[in-house]
């Protein structure tokens, strides 16, 4: 049975057979992104590493491995998120659908950003794409800054809105990235593979051009993985 905590479900036994290949997708990822930065941290050489997808399509799942796979005692290492009130976008906490959950810390100003790259060797950002649009360039330059220093940034966010636009927040990081890696859902409308767009779907319906960027899930409103084919906007 289908299981809702904190405005994210749990996926089904029958949803966890298609969500397989996501999650052996977000270990590979893991892996060469835990390699990337093991690498750089013998040399002295800071990076920003970017994976980005859809729902369901892995990124939570693999902010939360890493935060393992990275783990050393002599390695300081902050996992952060915005925090804004989201019901899918939990305070202080990273979960997956798969049921791997991992406590961080939800920032919300440019205080506790400056302290958090202060203080740690690599900082891990899920939901990148929420900052709230009056400090995302102050966010964008304390990365740059922290990565010339020798820092490591990894960020898991969604590229593209519901309306097949791109976040301004992840189109900058992706082009500015020394990596990025594009996760994929199964499609819930046709089974495919590969799924890269949100469908936002509101009363039933899918979202119109006319809706806002950001609309959270609610009662009414639902996301769900969509492939290219079967993504539809009205309008």
């Amino acid at each position: 049975m289908t299981q809702t905590i904190i405005g994210k479900k749990l996926a089904s036994p029958e949803e966890l057979e298609l969500y397989s290949y996501v999650e052996d997708n977000a270990e590979l990822v893991v892996d060469e992104m835990a390699e990337l930065v093991s690498s750089g941290l013998q040399t002295g050489d800071g990076g920003m590493l970017f994976a980005y997808g859809p729902v369901y399509s892995g990124k939570t799942l693999a902010a939360c491995l890493l935060i393992d796979r990275l783990h050393r005692k002599d390695l300081r290492i902050a996992a952060i998120q915005p925090e804004v009130g989201r019901p899918d976008v939990p305070t202080d906490k990273y979960f997956s659908r798969s049921g791997v959950e991992k406590k961080v810390e939800s920032v919300s100003d440019k205080k506790m950003i400056s302290k958090i790259f202060d203080k740690n060797d690599i900082v891990i950002i899920d939901e990148v794409q929420f900052f709230p649009s009056e400090i995302q360039s102050y966010l964008l330059k304390v990365i740059q800054d922290y990565v010339d220093r020798g820092g490591w940034v990894i960020a898991m966010g969604m590229l593209y809105t519901s309306q097949r636009s791109e976040f301004l927040m992840s189109a900058v990081l992706k082009d500015r990235c020394f990596k990025s890696y594009a996760l994929t859902a199964t499609c819930l409308k046709c089974g495919k593979k590969g799924a890269l767009y949100n469908q936002r779907i509101v009363k039933g319906l899918p979202t119109s051009t006319d809706d806002p960027e950001l609309i959270a899930p609610s009662d009414v409103v639902l996301y769900e993985p969509r492939c290219s084919d079967c993504h539809v906007i009205i309008g």
